[in-house]
């Protein structure tokens, strides 16, 4: 069975991937800290020769080429935070956000390996916590919420009513607005950048081309 994936094409294979493709890109980019996705064990489809073709999760893992947990493994699909290390270890060991994650148990101590050792120990507690919960609503800071909006909604205060927000947004909506819009945008940038590629890795190489400074 495994043997099936080497006939997918890479057309086709970036067809089976668009949705992982995009929607990762600003990860890829450090633009983003980190996506929480579902991927399913098997992408399939037909391929060129009427054959069924299965690209399994490991696959995608391999050909995804990103940091990766997984929060929640079920029978036909896991949940799996992609992320990026600089960039994750950035926004977890700002100050703010290192501080309302230590009140909540996450480790704050970096002086035992540095940032990248606490990052991998926050890691490893968030996937403990998502082992007791299924989805820790702090992950949306892991994700690149602003903390006011996670920490709001995990409060249940009034939210702020915005048009089309990607998320529940809570006290002032300026910087709230403006991770939406730049998250939004490098989606869109991505879709285009697919859009013309001739293939997976074409692709990944045009984006990461473009990784922000």
């Amino acid at each position: 069975m495994r043997e099936e994936t080497n006939r997918i094409d890479e057309s086709h294979r970036k067809e089976l991937l668009k949705f992982l493709l995009v929607k990762t890109a600003a990860v890829r980019q450090g633009i983003k800290p980190a996506e929480l996705l579902r991927v399913r064990h098997c992408y399939s489809g037909v391929n060129a020769e009427g054959l069924r073709v299965c690209l399994y999760r490991s696959d995608i893992y391999c050909i995804l080429g990103l940091d990766y947990v997984e929060l929640n493994v079920q029978e036909d699909s896991s949940l799996v935070l992609f992320y990026n290390p600089h960039a994750l270890a950035a926004t977890l060991t700002e100050a703010r956000n290192a501080r309302w994650l230590a009140r909540m148990g996450y480790p704050a101590d970096t002086s035992q390996g540095g940032e990248a050792v606490l990052l991998q120990r926050m890691l490893a507690h968030l996937v403990d916590r998502a082992a007791e919960c299924e989805l820790p609503h702090e992950v949306g800071v892991f994700i690149g919420y602003p903390l006011k909006d996670v920490a709001g909604f995990m409060q249940r205060i009034p939210a702020t009513p915005v048009h089309h927000g990607a998320w529940r947004v809570y006290g002032g909506a300026d910087e709230s607005l403006r991770r939406m819009r730049l998250y939004a945008n490098a989606e869109a940038n991505a879709a285009q950048v697919l859009d013309r590629s001739r293939g997976v890795e074409e692709f990944i190489n045009a984006i990461s081309a473009r990784k922000a400074s």
